[in-house]
């Protein structure tokens, strides 16, 4: 019997943003805000400083790094005003922002610094040295990953400086192929796209392990590679720096989809994906640049006119909070208990035979991620992302003893992964963030994902 239920949750101060993005235009010097569900463009959304680059979106404000200025400007998502300019430092040149908790961290392209913003005083709290010519940054198990392109050195001593946030130190030196300029962290890896240097010396994609702070693969996919996109199904898209092509490769096996003899045509020069579909923002120097958006079967689905030569786009995430709405969730019986809790609790839902990978989101109330956890369903097998397999079957090889089935269903001390019925699971949940630091009282949703698609969400309360 099938079983419908509907949760009905009202959350006055926050909103749905899963089809909106944000693009720097450099050459305009404006913040483009696009709509993409209603085809609705705003070109001049917001006024930037001189040189715009790069952006990094929070659910309330934009921050976008303005290189001729020195500065991050701070700009409410909601009005388009500046709040404030954020001045790093002179000649620093600033490149590239990442955000991480109450903190962000920018890179400073011309004085081989990082710089560290306290985002609740909105000024610079500390800096670091890295190597040349810093560029992207990637963050995973409280590690900066900062890539030094050394482009002022032509190229010579091209490295990843991993720094420790907790002392803000550089722990690590890894070096790189040419031109590290764009980081992300894929199935817990970090991928590093060395883009070349424009001319004889192609990309390369440079794949680091955190455990062992080597670099453990390379992907010779050729052309100027920029920052990537990953699709529910593991594909993951780089854009082109000439702005041409697309380049992309399969994130399980490294295995080349698009390299630079068989590119994707049309490209260009960077990229954004959500759940449903990719966006790729290009153009020629001295027109207006487009975002084209393909589905995942890569069929041109629309496409939006933006300004000036733009050099950035960002995707709103894609739960920030709940309005008002009805949130059907069908056959999955998503639900936690006890709720309220403290401090743990478990949550419960049901997937259909034939799903094969969930993933359960935890957020907190201003719609910051707090947990990810992800569950393989093939071959009777869990596997909760970033802490190993749990084996769900009910007999156990003779080899297997008690003390291993109790390492393999608790795990990292937080998590406990149970099978209830044939498609019913269960996971424990302590109330621990990603890095496993316990979370404060409140509010939280949690969102089931089967096979990359969005099915249902619920909220939970902590009471200390």
């Amino acid at each position: 019997m099938k079983r419908n239920l509907v949760f009905v949750f009202v959350v006055m101060s926050l909103s749905l943003w899963c089809a909106v993005g944000f693009v720097v235009n450099s050459g305009s010097e404006t913040l483009t805000k696009v709509d993409f569900e209603t085809g609705e463009i705003n070109n001049t959304f917001a006024v930037l400083g001189s040189m715009p680059n790069r952006v990094e979106l929070t659910q309330d404000f934009a921050y976008v790094v303005n290189s001729g200025d020195n500065s991050i400007q701070k700009i409410d998502l909601e009005t388009g005003a500046t709040v404030v300019n954020i001045f790093i430092a002179l000649s620093s040149n600033p490149y590239d922002i990442i955000i991480e908790g109450d903190f962000a961290y920018v890179t400073g392209g011309l004085i081989n610094k990082v710089y560290k913003i306290d985002l609740n005083l909105d000024e610079v709290v500390g800096s670091v040295n890295v190597g040349g010519n810093p560029a992207g940054m990637a963050v995973l198990d409280d590690k900066l990953y900062v890539g030094n392109t050394d482009y002022s050195n032509y190229y010579a001593n091209c490295s990843i400086s991993i720094i420790d946030l907790n002392i803000f130190e550089v722990t690590t030196t890894v070096p790189t192929e040419v031109n590290p300029q764009f980081l992300s962290v894929i199935n817990d890896k970090i991928h590093i796209s060395c883009g070349g240097d424009w001319g004889g010396i192609s990309g390369k994609i440079c794949i680091l392990d955190p455990a062992t702070e080597e670099i453990t693969d390379i992907i010779e996919i050729g052309g100027v590679t920029s920052n990537f996109a990953v699709s529910p199904t593991n594909t993951v898209y780089v854009g082109d720096g000439f702005g041409y092509n697309l380049f992309a490769y399969d994130a399980l096996d490294y295995s080349i989809i698009y390299g630079s003899s068989n590119p994707f045509s049309p490209g260009g020069v960077m990229v954004a994906a959500n759940d449903e579909n990719l966006f790729v923002l290009g153009g020629e120097w001295g027109q207006n640049f487009t975002i084209k958006k393909f589905n995942f079967e890569e069929s041109l689905i629309d496409e939006y006119t933006v300004a000036l030569y733009a050099t950035d786009i960002k995707l709103m995430p894609e739960l920030t909070g709940i309005t008002n709405d009805q949130l059907p969730i069908t056959n999955y019986q998503l639900t936690n208990y006890p709720n309220p809790f403290n401090p743990s609790t478990t949550i419960e839902f049901s997937v259909p035979q034939t799903s094969s990978f969930v993933t359960l989101e935890i957020y907190n109330l201003k719609g910051q991620k707090v947990k990810n956890l992800s569950v393989s369903l093939s071959s009777a097998q869990q596997n909760i992302e970033g802490y190993g397999k749990i084996n769900s079957n009910t007999s156990r090889p003779s080899s297997f003893d008690s003390a291993q089935d109790d390492k393999f269903r608790t795990v990292s001390g937080n998590l406990r992964m149970t099978q209830a019925g044939s498609n019913t699971y269960s996971v424990a949940w302590n109330g621990t963030d990603q890095n496993n630091n316990p979370v404060s009282s409140g509010v939280f949703f949690y969102q089931l994902k089967v096979d990359g698609k969005v099915v249902g969400v619920n909220k939970m309360l902590m009471v200390k």
